[in-house]
């Protein structure tokens, strides 16, 4: 097959792993695979020298960027591309303005990872009419698109998917260093690896939890929060900033407990990683987090804006040894089965061929 992948982001984020994991994996496949992305990003760096992968340059500024529709149609044309994969929000309009503008000979696929912030009729209408289907990465995203009013029949859900040997990206001597840095050998340890997303109700849930133990915020700075959260807590807190996916995991590694509180998620990547690497998880009942998240069983669940039962439910991980031997335990299996890169390719593989 002749794939396009297309993308105006492509730095760090969750979606830019997923579609590194997926436009490799098929190219490796021995498909025809070309992704359309701003040169220089982070996912344009890591799809370098990869056999039956084609970069193209494609500069996106706008929603209706005309210069970039021209980009596409030129894309698919020279290269006799069937299907086009479109991950972004810009270039998800864009490639439908391509076909129309242009009438290519094309399939048209969304992926939709995060919930629909605003989905007027006419947005609706425009998306399920110009596309062939629309792929979402968890049933909680496809519950909420269908609250809104898409079809049933016009989604497909895929799980994204994380290498089942993550743990050898893991050097435990770089872990070593690190609790040394931070001075937390023997520090119970509560983190958060995001990017900005609600972990102002992390924060809020550190009041009902012991002072002694240590805030660790992967992702973001102090500055991205609440001043007042942080200034009236009595906990150590460590907020790292960006870093990278390999620095992100050693720091992954110190927490005794992962928390992702989101309000946005479809899927989740990161709970993902923390089940391979054995780091117990807890998250908010929302979207796409329950698809990876069950409770009880892989992690533990609370209701968004009920920072007294994230809490309670991050409590009962530390107190019980037992239960967070058996969510690691339970965890680590659940995610190699279900959420692996062999599982994931084999979805996408048979979905775009039924589509052709």
């Amino acid at each position: 097959m002749k794939i396009l992948f297309t993308t105006h982001q492509g730095e760090l984020a969750g979606s830019t792993m997923s579609i590194y994991y997926l436009s490799k994996g098929l190219a490796e496949r021995g498909h025809q695979i070309h992704v359309g992305v701003r040169k220089g990003t982070l996912l344009w760096q890591k799809l370098s020298d990869i056999q039956n992968l084609t970069l193209h340059d494609l500069q996106i500024d706008s929603y209706i960027d005309r210069k970039a529709c021209q980009q596409i149609k030129k894309i698919v044309r020279d290269n006799q591309i069937q299907i086009i994969n479109a991950q972004g929000g810009k270039d998800r309009n864009l490639t439908i303005l391509s076909k129309w503008l242009f009438g290519l000979d094309v399939k048209i696929v969304f992926t939709r990872r995060q919930r629909p912030r605003n989905e007027p009729w006419i947005k609706r209408w425009f998306h399920t009419r110009g596309t062939d289907k629309i792929i979402m990465i968890s049933n909680g995203l496809k519950e909420i698109f269908l609250s809104k009013g898409y079809h049933s029949d016009h989604m497909k859900v895929i799980h994204n998917a994380v290498p089942s040997d993550l743990e050898s990206a893991i050097n435990q001597e770089k872990v070593e260093v690190l609790k040394a840095q931070y001075a937390i050998t023997g520090t119970t340890v509560v983190g958060c690896l995001s990017r900005k997303k609600s972990q102002e109700q992390l924060l809020e849930a550190f009041k009902y939890l012991p002072e002694e133990y240590l805030g660790l915020f992967v992702g973001i700075g102090e500055e991205e929060v609440d001043e007042k959260l942080v200034s009236n807590l009595k906990q150590p807190l460590i907020f790292t900033g960006l870093l990278n996916h390999e620095e992100a995991l050693h720091h992954l590694k110190l927490m005794d407990v992962n928390v992702l509180p989101s309000y946005l998620d479809g899927f989740g990547l990161v709970l993902v990683e923390s089940m391979l690497l054995e780091v117990p998880v807890v998250g908010s009942n929302f979207g796409g987090i329950p698809d990876v998240i069950e409770d009880g069983k892989t992690g533990l669940l609370f209701e968004n804006g009920n920072p007294k039962q994230l809490a309670e439910q991050i409590q009962r991980i530390i107190e019980n040894k037992q239960l967070s031997e058996r969510l690691k335990k339970e965890g680590k299996k659940v995610a190699k089965e279900k959420f692996s890169i062999e599982t994931m390719l084999n979805n996408y593989e048979s979905f775009f061929q039924s589509i052709l």
